[in-house]
C-alpha cells in the first residue's frame, strides 16, 4: 500500500470537505430568525468565500487586497459588530507599541485565518469567548513567539 492518496480517495477527500462547507453553511443559516435573514447569510457566506480567494491572489500576486463585502445579514451583522466591540476593547488593554507589533503581523495571521490552519484557527476561536482583559494578558505573553511565526 502506498502513502499517497488514489484519485479515488481524493475525490472523496474533496467531495467530504464539500458537504461540510455546506453543512456548515447550514448550520448558519439556521441559526437566523426568519426565512428571508437565512437566505443572506447564504449570501454572507458564499460573498466570504469569493473574498477569501480573491485575497489570496492578491496577496500571492503582490497586490493590495480587496476590502471584505460587509455583511446583509441581521445574523452576521450582529456578530461583526460584537467582534469589531471585541477587538476594540482588547487593543484599548494592549499599550501602543504592543498594537503596532501585531498590526505588523495581521497579514500573516488573516492568511492563516483564510487557509483554516487548525492551531491558528482553533486558538483564536478559544480565546474570542474570553474577557478583553485575559485575551489582551494572553496576546503579551506569547506576542514574542506569535511574531516569530508570522514575521515576513
Amino acid at each position: 500500500m502506498s502513502n499517497t492518496k488514489s484519485k479515488w480517495q481524493t475525490a472523496l477527500a474533496n467531495h467530504a470537505e464539500h458537504l461540510e462547507y455546506q453543512a456548515n453553511t447550514a448550520r448558519l443559516a439556521a441559526m437566523a430568525e426568519t426565512p428571508l435573514d437565512a437566505i443572506a447569510v447564504a449570501w454572507d457566506v458564499a460573498m466570504a468565500t469569493s473574498h477569501k480567494v480573491a485575497a489570496r491572489v492578491a496577496r500571492e500576486n503582490g497586490r493590495t487586497t480587496p476590502q471584505p463585502p460587509p455583511p446583509v445579514s441581521r445574523l452576521l451583522t450582529g456578530f461583526a459588530e460584537k467582534l469589531r466591540e471585541k477587538l476594540a476593547a482588547v487593543a484599548a488593554e494592549l499599550h501602543q507599541s504592543e498594537r503596532v507589533r501585531l498590526a505588523a503581523i495581521a497579514p500573516g495571521v488573516l492568511a492563516s485565518i483564510e487557509t483554516n490552519d487548525p492551531p491558528i484557527v482553533g486558538t483564536i476561536a478559544g480565546l474570542i469567548q474570553l474577557p478583553p482583559g485575559w485575551i489582551a494578558l494572553w496576546l503579551r505573553a506569547h506576542l514574542d513567539e506569535i511574531e516569530a511565526r508570522f514575521a515576513s
